[in-house]
């Protein structure tokens, strides 16, 4: 018996200890994989790069030079009533295009630029950070002795990724400093331009795509343009110009929302048939269309077809552009195919294993618990437990579903501040936590009995918060996908990474707090007194019940 009390006094307080370092550690690591979850989804060398399907045939040239203009950020409902966006519709063609998914910036730059969407180029978020290597409409200017030109004011990334590519690239993210990048590039003779304004979509993000500051960047963004391109010569000119993304009401982007999908496509000038109707037009169909203007083959690896409809080549030429363009879409997409016909077995097999892990550490964790709560380092009290356990979880995840537009990627934009808004839900739910478990143990007066309680509590929140992050790894790990994931599981799986890290944190606050209390209290012969008064006190009582009942 004295063996059990010595093992019941002091292994609540060394096992305490030991959860305090374990729970810091497991965030950290928690933390450094919800880090690591969105780079890891971008692939530096997709597998399309590895095939080069034969150039198609060029058309004869009907545009001098091509302007090609993304409006980062703009909305197909908030690219009316601009002036000179609204001048160029009525000269040319007004149509809607649709972004692809995810819908980011870096992405669908490359999806414009190369005509490849985001499954396939290998871009699938703003942390890709690599030169990207698909065949690009710049690759084909240069293979042709035609210059290439950009200018941006945000969006460094397009000039990183396609660094080679363009002749003059220019980056002024200063006040008025894309209206003069703008401006000399245009002004240069450069057959193709890309222009990318940023002031849009950082409206977007800040206010939100129903503000009264997204209309006047807007506005700004259209008198901008107006300048920069007064200088052009439609009847020998193209411009183009669309948008990578639009915005939701109150900011934000990367889902498959239709104001986030559905952006301008506005066409007009020399080789552009006023007033044509479009069919369904996607952002990579623009690059195979700039190309054909030019007198260029599309880029190689593309799946976007020339919008032969749109322009004013004869009808063999536009026969001979729509063949071309379903040989390389047909050889393109049998890569993808070989791709998925060798990867997808080995993917299975790798989430097979990696979930078989995530079982038997979860069974191991259990019986951790059980030969604890056995020990007497822990106490696992089914009413505590009740009342405490879900705090965490059920506040994380409403915070998550009410604010973050029902797990859509377009309530957590592609930026800085993404994991800080799940930290932000995280850090609310930690404070939840550790006020339900004081409540839950407010009953208990014996010191050493509320910290095997607390560490009870602790260990078995932390399993019930990486179980889910667990079959979240094994699913949508690193080498596990060959597609981006569904919006959804894009933002559950950082969430449940950042909820392990939260939940260990509330853990090891909870616990400190215990373990500072319980030495406070064990070396203060006031409160000692008090519980020898209270334990006396409760054997009082007890014998008189039992006189009572006897």
């Amino acid at each position: 018996m004295t063996r059990a009390r010595h093992v019941s006094v002091f292994t609540p307080v060394v096992a305490a200890l030991l959860l305090v370092v374990l729970g810091a550690s497991v965030a950290l690591r928690a933390v450094g994989a919800a880090d690591a979850f969105r780079p890891e989804l971008n692939q530096a060398r997709p597998a399309l790069a590895a095939t080069v399907p034969e150039l198609a045939p060029s058309p004869a040239r009907v545009s001098r030079r091509v302007i090609l203009v993304i409006i980062d950020g703009l909305r197909m409902r908030g690219s009316y009533r601009l002036p000179f966006l609204d001048s160029l519709r009525r000269r040319g063609v007004d149509a809607i295009a649709r972004s692809h998914y995810p819908t980011y910036s870096r992405p669908n730059h490359v999806s414009i630029l190369t005509g490849v969407p985001p499954a396939w180029s290998g871009v699938r978020n703003n942390a890709y950070a690599w030169p990207v290597e698909i065949d690009s409409l710049m690759d084909r200017a240069n293979a042709a002795g035609l210059r290439s030109a950009y200018a941006a004011d945000l969006a460094f990334g397009v000039a990183m990724m396609f660094h080679d590519d363009f002749a003059a690239a220019l980056y002024a993210p200063w006040p008025d400093g894309f209206a003069r990048a703008a401006a000399l590039v245009v002004g240069q003779d450069y057959p193709l331009v890309v222009l990318l304004p940023g002031a849009v979509d950082a409206a977007g993000h800040a206010r939100g795509a129903d503000s009264p500051s997204y209309a006047a960047a807007s506005a700004e963004v259209d008198r901008t343009l107006a300048a920069a391109l007064a200088g052009l010569d439609l009847t020998r000119d193209t411009v183009i110009v669309t948008s990578d993304h639009g915005h939701t009401g109150r900011g934000g982007h990367g889902g498959n929302e239709p104001e986030v999908v559905e952006v301008p496509l506005v066409l007009a000038g020399a080789g552009i048939r006023p007033g044509a109707a479009l069919a369904e037009v996607d952002l990579i169909d623009v690059a195979p269309t700039a190309a054909a203007l030019l007198g260029l083959p599309a880029p190689r690896h593309g799946f976007g077809r020339t919008l032969v409809e749109a322009t004013t080549l004869p009808q063999a030429e536009r026969a001979m552009l729509a063949r071309a363009d379903q040989r390389r879409i047909r050889h393109n997409q049998a890569s993808i195919d070989r791709a998925r016909q060798d990867e997808e077995p080995l993917m299975a097999e790798r989430r097979a294993w990696r979930a078989a892990g995530v079982a038997t550490a979860a069974l191991l964790a259990l019986l951790l618990i059980v030969l604890a709560h056995r020990l007497g380092a822990v106490h696992v009290d089914w009413r505590i437990l009740a009342i405490a356990l879900p705090a965490f979880p059920l506040s994380y995840y409403v915070l998550l579903d009410l604010l973050g537009q029902r797990f859509s990627l377009s309530a957590l934009p592609d930026r800085d501040d993404m994991l800080d808004t799940l930290f932000h839900f995280g850090l609310v739910s930690t404070a939840v936590q550790v006020v339900a478990g004081w409540f839950a143990m407010r009953g208990r007066v014996v010191l050493r009995d509320r910290l095997a309680a607390s560490s009870g509590l602790t260990l078995c929140g932390m399993l019930a918060a990486w179980l889910p992050a667990g079959l979240m790894w094994a699913l949508y790990g690193p080498r596990t996908f060959l597609e981006p994931p569904g919006s959804t599981a894009m933002v559950l799986v950082p969430a449940t990474y950042i909820a392990v890290a939260c939940h260990a944190l509330a853990g090891a606050v909870t616990l400190g707090l215990e373990i500072v209390v319980f030495f406070a209290r064990a070396v203060d012969p006031r409160v000692r007194l008090r519980r020898l008064e209270r334990a006396a006190e409760r054997e009082r009582r007890r014998l008189e019940n039992r006189d009572e009942l006897g």
